[in-house]
């Protein structure tokens, strides 16, 4: 979330020197203003990984993570709330250096929180485009301090570009498409809340807190049907043990009907 390379308004210090990392990722500033902010970026960066492993490319995803733009002054850098690049892995621990991967992040994103959005709006805008970032999305869970509740940006001729939103019935959505990814970013109708669209599965991707109920869901399902199989087994032995003490009773009964 913190902002410098803008010495004069920002009293930024150093990241937290990690040994034998030259880049350090944490900046030491708080990853959210509110909760609302936290969930939009933790449940970004899960829908990231899973379009990621969907798509069966590597890449790095990271939340709150120091994007350094001056390999000689480590206090120019910018901690953009989620940062997207395809090709390139990136130690959790390390921040990201354009110079060191050949690239500059492919997509980054602000989250609006009461003490960010109007950086995120201006500085951030700026610093974004030139770094050459091709797409800057923002989103604002709060509904209150962005011009809307979600705006995309694209890089054409070194200046930003809006990203058109539409509004999908099917989907009871505004829709904006990231070329980046190849999908639609979406805000839901119902909730309000931003969704990556699967694409190839036709369905939002889960959040964390989503695809965790759904695991347990799942495991109770299996514990269930578990249940019910060794339930089935117990009385199908039991059965067995029957079938065997009726049957050496007949045996035994026609024993003894030829002794008498």
């Amino acid at each position: 979330m913190a902002l410098t390379g803008y010495k004069a308004d920002s009293p930024m210090g150093t990241p937290s020197l990690v040994d034998g990392i030259r880049y350090p990722s944490d900046d030491g500033e708080p990853m959210a203003d509110t909760e609302l902010q936290y969930y939009a970026i933790t449940d970004t960066v899960f829908a990231l990984w899973m379009h990621l492993r969907w798509l069966r490319r590597t890449g790095t995803v990271r939340g709150n993570c120091a994007l350094y733009g001056n390999p000689d002054d480590l206090t120019d850098y910018v901690a953009p709330d989620v940062l997207f690049v395809f090709d390139v892995r990136v130690p959790a621990e390390e921040g990201y250096a354009p110079w060191e991967h050949g690239k500059v992040p492919d997509m980054v994103m602000e989250m609006a929180s009461p003490s960010t959005y109007r950086q995120d709006l201006d500085a951030k805008w700026t610093r974004y485009a030139a770094l050459g970032i091709a797409e800057y999305w923002q989103y604002d869970p709060h509904h209150r301090y962005l011009p809307a509740a979600l705006m995309g940006w694209q890089l054409q001729g070194g200046a930003y570009e809006p990203i058109p939103l539409r509004y999908d019935a099917g989907r009871q959505a505004q829709i904006g498409f990231s070329r980046i990814l190849g999908t639609d970013w979406g805000l839901v109708r119902e909730t309000g809340a931003l969704r990556l669209w699967n694409a190839i599965a036709q369905t939002w991707y889960l959040t964390d807190r989503e695809a965790e109920e759904a695991q347990r869901r799942e495991t109770a399902r299996a514990d269930a049907e578990a249940a019910r199989a060794n339930a089935e087994a117990v009385r199908a032995a039991r059965a067995e043990t029957e079938i065997s003490r009726l049957q050496a009773l007949l045996r035994a009964h026609k024993i003894d009907a030829g002794d008498s």
